[in-house]
């Protein structure tokens, strides 16, 4: 199970602090079976002056996903990264 964590603002500052706090609180959480690629620029960087980073994250089971994902953003709201700049596509099919 693949999922891609994506964040974007029109601040590149903003953005890269935001993914690598993301990136930092995974580290700190692992879990069996999911695998953290990244914090890594988006492969289209800036769209309509949107600066874009992403996480992808590797599973063997959904359910360990989820509980991942589940944390994930709590932590974003802990740390205030507004909802509209954090999109999480489970089974991504375009990384793009």
């Amino acid at each position: 199970v693949l999922a891609n964590v994506m964040v974007h603002s029109p601040r590149l500052e903003e953005a890269a602090a935001w993914v690598t706090k993301l990136g930092k609180w995974l580290a700190a959480h692992p879990s069996d079976g999911v695998r953290v690629l990244g914090p890594a620029t988006a492969p289209i960087a800036r769209i309509k002056r949107m600066h874009r980073f992403h996480l992808l994250l590797k599973a063997e089971k959904r359910q360990g996903l989820a509980r991942v994902l589940r944390g994930l953003t709590a932590e974003a709201e802990a740390l205030e990264i507004p909802r509209r700049s954090l999109v999480i596509d489970v089974d991504a099919i375009n990384l793009m």
